[in-house]
């Protein structure tokens, strides 16, 4: 399977060193960047909707935020696309 055409420039990817290194994030990139969860995304979702600017950078591919983080700096399109895909 080929990986995301946003895997090079993915916030989420590239945000928390630490992050990057946990198992779940690997599991993340494997199942969500490399996988057949591909177009499930919701990181790529809503940068095809409205843009890569409002993809939060602590956003996980599931639109939950990366632990031990909040949404209050969230734009209220993702917000939105988050509670409407979940």
């Amino acid at each position: 399977m080929t990986e995301c055409e946003k895997l090079a420039n993915c916030s989420f990817v590239s945000c928390c060193d630490a992050y990057e290194r946990s198992t779940a994030a690997k599991g993340f990139v494997s199942m969500y960047c490399k996988g057949n969860r591909m177009n499930d995304c919701v990181r790529k979702k809503l940068s095809n909707t409205f843009g890569k600017d409002v993809v939060p950078k602590n956003m996980m591919p599931n639109g939950s935020p990366l632990p031990g983080t909040q949404t209050d700096d969230w734009d209220e399109r993702a917000l939105h696309f988050r509670r409407y895909l979940g």
